[in-house]
């Protein structure tokens, strides 16, 4: 009972930092988010690229690295990403 308790306290508090969060970006410029989104996506890009320029790493545990440092990237902005259906 304790648990449904603590599980439904968090909810409600998630819920309404949710509506807080929501309220302040609404007042906020656009591109100001855009410009944020730009700056985190060009920073996982240099980082793919140092991984990519060093010779240290080998090719399968370099494509692991960069593949950790995509499917990160996409977790961070909850971005869904189906490649698959490009392809066909």
């Amino acid at each position: 009972m304790k648990e449904e308790k603590d599980i439904i306290s968090t909810a409600l508090y998630q819920a309404e930092v949710g509506k807080m969060v929501l309220d302040y970006v609404g007042r906020l410029h656009p591109t100001i988010i855009q410009d944020a989104m730009e700056r985190r996506a060009v920073r996982t890009l240099e980082a793919i690229r140092a991984v990519l320029e060093d010779g240290t790493r080998g090719g399968p545990e370099c494509l692991e690295q960069v593949g950790a440092l995509i499917a990160l990237y996409h977790q961070e902005l909850n971005v869904k990403i189906d490649r698959r259906s490009e392809l066909g």
